[in-house]
């Protein structure tokens, strides 16, 4: 399904009022998003419109400490990955009973966006998602799993749209490995390659292998103190830092170039381990022509095992 699918659309109820009645002045509380930090939290307000039908505003701050501007232009287009992943998880505690308690995870995420809808502006941006809720399972009365697909709004003008499904299940052993548990560091990858500009918020690791190293292959970086990709003790890898190690390594397939992600469709096959080393490769998929945009697979392999996968489509800005 496309995320960009005109059935998403959710009719307005009579009383919606000026940006159908949602307030950006306050967070959510960030139990209920899943984070640790407040300042993380993009969720401002949220409603019930039916049965399996939502209504969710977000803020997306002009200057995230992570999810920075896009060459000074956009905002950073995982800020709408994030947003569906925060409202999943509210939808989920709020209206289907998910247990603060669980472990999250995503199974699948797609995106995308229309740049003109999310370029910097003088105030932060209030952004609108009309959510449905679909295949909603239970265990024993208890949520397991849910799919959340959105459009998102900003203002009267279509931002874009995603979907999401999220599971979710019970604590399982601690919640946080030992330090000395986690596999070494890599060096990262120079920041400018990868369009950062601090080497602490680069997930690419220059590989061992000197045959490695001649190609679009990394290590993933395990950093469990980094304060935004590991907000809270974890015993897997976030799904979020395999997104951005997805952006990462698209960055760096069409370097020298800047790229604006604009569309994104992701496979998480499996856990990965914090403690086993992971590697990222990418592959620039041909184009018809030299304007066209590019589409660059990134996959995840751990032990031998495609654990995920992603087709990112970028446009080059610079």
């Amino acid at each position: 399904m496309s995320p960009t699918d005109s059935t998403l659309t959710l009719a307005l109820p009579p009383d919606a009022g000026d940006e159908a009645g949602l307030r950006f002045v306050r967070s959510a509380p960030r139990h209920l998003v899943d984070r640790s930090a407040v300042t993380e939290v993009l969720i401002t307000d949220w409603r019930r419109l039916g049965p399996d039908a939502f209504r969710l505003g977000a803020q997306w701050p002009r200057a995230h400490p992570f999810y920075a501007p896009v060459a000074g232009a956009w905002y950073d287009p995982l800020l709408a990955a994030e947003s569906l992943r925060q409202a999943s998880v509210l939808v989920g505690q709020t209206y289907y009973g998910a247990p603060a308690d669980h472990h999250f995870t995503i199974t699948e995420l797609e995106f995308e966006i229309v740049p003109g809808a999310v370029l910097l502006g003088t105030r932060p941006a209030e952004m609108r998602l009309e959510a449905a809720a679909t295949d909603v399972r239970r265990r024993r009365d208890t949520l397991t799993a849910l799919t959340l697909e959105a459009e998102l709004l900003r203002g009267g003008d279509f931002a874009g749209a995603g979907r999401l499904t999220l599971h979710a299940s019970a604590p399982v052993g601690p919640a946080a490995r030992e330090g000395g548990a986690y596999p070494p560091l890599p060096d990262p990858v120079p920041p400018e390659i990868v369009g950062r500009l601090d080497e602490r918020d680069v997930v690419l690791g220059v590989p061992r292998s000197a045959a490695a190293r001649r190609g679009l292959t990394w290590d993933l970086r395990i950093d469990p103190g980094h304060p935004v990709l590991f907000d809270h003790p974890t015993d897997e890898i976030p799904g979020m830092v395999l997104v951005e190690a997805a952006r990462q390594a698209v960055q760096a397939a069409c370097a020298p170039y800047r790229v604006l992600p604009v569309e994104l469709r992701s496979a998480f096959h499996a856990p990965l381990d914090l403690a086993t080393p992971c590697r990222i490769s990418a592959t620039r998929l041909p184009a018809r022509d030299a304007g066209e945009d590019a589409a660059v697979r990134v996959t995840a392999w751990q032990s031998g095992r495609l654990a995920f996968d992603s087709l990112v489509v970028a446009s080059l800005c610079g």
